[in-house]
């Protein structure tokens, strides 16, 4: 078989397909030009989902005449002035966005240099373009693509729907700007004004602004801060800073995560694991997330130039930024242990109100007022109460009267349906679930007698023989090693069986033989991750949740008191072990809307 060269046009479509997957890449790509130019407002039109066109302009330092068409020359490029790949200090430095995108579409190029009076412009037709010609651009930069992958039709015919691909587009701008809050950005799309975000001004708080913009004041009100470093060596630095969602704000998918390093989006499995294992066992399986993280390491501790659309990093000591980041997280959930956020008392007030507009229109009809129901508050002057425990006094169980604004979760006012509590504090009413609440504060206990390695074991007088399904019982038995870590001693005992010969302490009176039972039945249906720490915990979690109070079980003042109190100083105590809320707030403010006194 011959060996010959590729033509140039076949070498450029090919190089294509590597940078320019779809609309949305070659969006990435003119947008971090843009930014390489110092622009402060970049202005963004599409159609078709940017099939038909996707046009780009910036008020940056344009390009020089002279070198507009090395513009469109692969591997021509401004961002390399020492020819070294060891310190990128630019988002674009390859020499091959624009090449790539004029060999797959029609594309006009426009720009005027900041020092000159005059503006040039380009076009190129799949890759062959003429001499330039002036322009009456104003200012800055203008691309305009149009007819993408027209070149490449098998390429075009993987294309999704209009909207699938605006979407897409519509993600990367929002990146981009998240991450570049001293630029403006405008996109429309097919006529209409979809996004239009001014540059930030306010220097303090330019991140949060931004972030609060574009992902929603609910998620920036509510986020955790995080700002954190550590020294690399004596003159450099690496940090992080953003904001990181409560564990109870979470979602179904990893589309809220964003992470940047040295303002880049990454998309790095490794990093975003790490993350999650920072939340550990406080979200529900299936569960993600919402991050806006920014990293900023030293240029020559980092490599960009990984994968074609500059997606992925490798780094010099990944393990020091995965600690960092791991470390940062946890510090700051274990500071923020019992809150929950906002949204689940949002979605109860909304079901209450529902639910009473629909038996207010059964009762009295569609036209009654509820403004004119009588409030609950009408006759009642709601006051926060002088009934509470000392935080001290819980060996003695006395009660003393003191103000419950010391006590973030409240002091309880009763029980009801013998599995919630009700408590008040300063700001209105917080609702606990018992069992959930009591399942955490097991598991830390657990947890931390494990870190410390004083699990405390109790012989049992009686042996306890266990009968096992075949499944579970191998699921047992090549986890002995790993329940004896955690104060089990099984072992095999014939055929289909075990013998538990001594449980940990803090398991007392519990039922053993339906705690292993159970242990094999959910480790048979879920499974055990790959990680030590991670089975650690998920059997720690499922023994905690038969350990704690169960749904159905009165408490009384002093029981449901201390609760509070141990969940105000145990970690995550705002999440049980399956990652659910163990409590609700309602303020004041809430529980008037419910009766239309605001």
């Amino acid at each position: 078989m011959e060996i010959r060269r590729l033509p140039q046009n076949l070498i450029n479509q090919i190089a294509a397909g590597e940078v320019v997957e779809r609309p949305s890449s070659a969006l990435k790509e003119l947008i971090e030009n843009s930014l390489d130019a110092q622009a402060t407002q970049i202005d963004i039109i599409l159609e078709n989902g940017g099939k038909n066109l996707i046009s780009v302009s910036d008020n940056g330092i344009g390009i020089q005449k002279d070198h507009i068409p090395l513009a469109i020359e692969r591997h021509a490029t401004s961002k390399l002035p020492d020819n070294t790949l060891n310190k990128i200090e630019y988002l674009g430095f390859r020499g091959e966005a624009l090449p790539s995108i004029a060999a797959v579409s029609e594309l006009n190029l426009q720009s005027k240099y900041i020092d000159t009076n005059q503006a040039w412009s380009l076009d190129v037709f799949a890759g062959d373009f003429n001499d330039v010609y002036p322009s009456t651009l104003e200012i800055g930069t203008k691309v305009s693509i149009k007819k993408l992958f027209f070149a490449t039709p098998a390429r075009l015919k993987f294309l999704k729907s209009t909207q699938v691909e605006k979407s897409y587009c519509h993600q990367i701008i929002q990146k981009m700007a998240l991450v570049n809050p001293l630029v403006g950005f405008s996109l429309k799309a097919d006529g209409r004004e979809v996004l239009s975000i001014k540059r930030e001004k306010e220097v303090d708080t330019l991140y949060i602004n931004r972030i609060k913009n574009l992902m929603g004041s609910s998620f920036a009100d509510e986020a955790i801060k995080i700002k954190n470093s550590k020294q690399i060596t004596d003159t450099k630095f690496l940090k992080i800073h953003g904001l990181i969602g409560l564990p109870t704000l979470n979602k179904s998918n990893y589309n809220q995560q964003h992470l940047f390093i040295n303002g880049r989006s990454i998309q790095d499995r490794n990093l975003s694991g790490a993350i999650r294992s920072a939340y550990r066992d406080t979200l529900p399986k299936g569960r993600f997330p919402i991050f806006c993280l920014f990293i900023d390491v030293p240029t020559d501790f980092i490599d960009v130039n990984v994968h074609p659309g500059k997606t992925e990093v490798r780094f010099q000591d990944s393990a020091l930024v995965r600690s960092l980041l791991v470390g940062s997280i946890s510090q700051e959930l274990n500071s923020n242990f019992f809150q929950t956020t906002s949204e689940i008392s949002k979605e109860a007030i909304e079901k209450f109100t529902l639910n009473e507009r629909v038996n207010t229109n059964k009762v009295y009809g569609s036209n009654y007022n509820l403004n004119e129901k009588q409030s609950f508050f009408s006759n009642i002057e709601v006051k926060p109460l002088k009934k509470a425990l000392k935080q001290g006094d819980f060996e003695n169980n006395s009660v003393q009267t003191i103000d419950n604004e010391s006590f973030p979760l409240g002091a309880a006012l009763g029980q009801f349906n013998k599995n919630y509590i009700i408590s008040q504090n300063s700001n209105g009413i917080v609702i606990i679930d018992q069992h959930a609440a009591h399942e955490r504060l097991t598991l830390e206990k657990m947890k931390f007698a494990r870190q410390n390695k004083s699990i405390e074991r109790q012989i049992l007088l009686l042996p306890e023989v266990i009968n096992l399904e075949p499944v579970p019982l191998e699921i047992i038995k090549e986890n002995i090693e790993l329940l004896s870590d955690i104060g089990f001693f099984i072992e095999p005992f014939g055929e289909g069986t075990v013998v538990v010969r001594e449980i940990p302490a803090l398991l007392g009176d519990a039922d053993i033989k339906q705690i292993i039972i159970d242990l094999g039945d959910d480790l048979s249906e879920i499974g055990l991750p790959s990680s030590y720490l991670a089975k650690i915990d998920l059997i720690l979690g499922n023994i905690a949740c038969h350990r704690s109070v169960r749904s159905g079980r009165d408490l009384n003042e002093t029981e449901m008191n201390k609760l509070l109190r141990e969940m105000e100083k145990i970690p995550n105590s705002g999440q049980c072990n399956h990652g659910r809320p163990t409590s609700i707030s309602l303020s004041l403010k809430d529980i008037e809307k419910l009766f239309n006194r605001t």
